[in-house]
């Protein structure tokens, strides 16, 4: 195959190839928006497009990029030994990146061999969910105290910036945020300043939160979650999750989605469980050093 350098005239041709193996019709709008934010290459094989590989750039102060492929034909697991080696060339190459994570759905392994040759190591399960939008709560729940609840407006950015890197210091599936990003996310046009929620100490200190986003096509993902662990276990997250839910169903924000850890060492996922969400999809994340690639 030869490989070249998408560029917006391929915009159709992408949309068309990750229309085929994806659940979701992607549009050539949706395809240039990802082009524009992506590094894309296609394989040509005669005059037609037979694969694509993508990998996300690392945001400012991260390391971790994201992977994509698809090809034309069903039988893309037997042919990553060749479609990843390419993704992970093109890895190499992305400036400020030293991990690359890919996304397997669980049901469609990719064989182990190839994986193993290309040095990826499995990460940890990986479970998107929706809300039923059936099972809500009946009532407010209590913080335990002397907790009480706060907006986005009620915290500093230092202390929720250190409530952050706390709660997620043993977990896997988020990475370290700089103040700069934070500001870049609250301040764009899908973060949703009504749902923000955080349990708040007498002294300042935030020992719980839970942060939502507008999807562009409408509906409500939910995340970052997180309680300090010197909290956990005492019911924040329980009455935080519940208080937002509480305004997504007065504001009809449907559909509430998040991903989650399907190993978090919290359980998380058996919280979600409880409060209503529902497991769409799993996925198995592997990870790769690029670098560190025997070639």
């Amino acid at each position: 195959m030869d490989w070249r350098r998408a560029t917006a005239d391929d915009a159709v041709l992408v949309a068309e190839l990750a229309s085929r193996t994806s659940d979701t019709e992607l549009s050539a709008e949706q395809a240039l928006a990802f082009l524009n934010s992506w590094y894309v290459e296609i394989a040509d094989q005669g005059l037609a497009t037979e694969a694509a590989v993508a990998v996300l750039p690392p945001a400012k102060g991260r390391s971790r990029g994201y992977g994509a492929w698809w090809t034309r034909h069903d039988s893309d697991s037997d042919r990553f030994g060749t479609i990843g080696g390419r993704l992970v060339q093109l890895a190499e190459s992305t400036p400020g990146l030293s991990v690359l994570q890919i996304s397997v759905p669980a049901e469609r392994p990719i064989d182990a061999d190839q994986l193993r040759d290309l040095r990826f190591e499995r990460a940890y399960p990986l479970w998107t969910m929706v809300h039923d939008n059936a099972t809500w709560p009946n009532r407010q729940l209590d913080l335990p105290p002397p907790l009480r609840f706060g907006r986005w407006v009620d915290v500093a950015s230092d202390e929720f910036q250190a409530a952050y890197e706390h709660a997620y210091r043993d977990q896997r599936l988020v990475e370290p945020q700089t103040p700069e990003t934070w500001d870049l996310l609250v301040g764009s046009d899908s973060f949703a300043t009504d749902l923000a929620t955080m349990a708040i100490a007498p002294d300042g200190q935030v020992a719980g939160f839970v942060l939502g986003f507008h999807h562009s096509g409408g509906g409500i993902e939910l995340g970052p979650i997180g309680t300090l662990p010197s909290w956990r276990g005492r019911g924040v997250c329980s009455a935080l999750l519940a208080t937002v839910l509480m305004r997504c169903r007065d504001s009809r924000s449907h559909p509430i989605g998040l991903t989650v850890d399907g190993e978090s060492p919290t359980r998380a996922q058996q919280l979600y469980l409880r409060h209503g969400f529902q497991v769409t999809r799993r996925l198995v994340a592997y990870q790769v050093q690029p670098s560190a690639r025997i070639t």
